[in-house]
């Protein structure tokens, strides 16, 4: 039995990254419109405003920045399925079950590989 993804399960993952590409450019756009600057409110001082302000800025910012992280994967699983290398580890080239890309559809690595990679991440932590 092949490892490799039906059609049925390519069009179940590709609707998977596309919804969630739409969510994370909706929450993007309004933290975006956060970083607006915010009119003052009369019920806070001038610097308790200006410190709230500031921080929703940083939180947003953040956000935003995480959220173009994850955009940028799932915009390169699309492309992997344009391609036909989908659901291939790029460490391993081996095939990715499909239990585990419907969890994560934009990941680009086998269970044993991400471990592997966790496990040297947290040597040198």
């Amino acid at each position: 039995m092949s490892d490799a993804l039906t059609a049925d399960q390519l069009k179940e993952l590709k609707d998977l990254l596309l919804t969630r590409r739409k969510e994370l450019q909706d929450e993007m756009e309004q933290n975006l419109a956060n970083l607006a600057p915010a009119e003052r409110t009369s019920s806070v001082s001038q610097d308790e405003s200006a410190r709230l302000k500031n921080l929703t800025r940083e939180v947003d910012s953040r956000l935003t920045n995480l959220d173009a992280a994850d955009l940028t994967r799932i915009d390169r699983a699309l492309e992997a399925m344009d391609e036909g290398t989908y659901g291939l580890c790029d460490e391993c080239g081996c095939h990715i079950p499909f239990e585990r890309l419907k969890i994560e559809p934009m990941t680009q690595h086998c269970v044993a590989c991400k471990s592997r990679w966790e496990q040297k991440q947290a040597a040198r932590a």
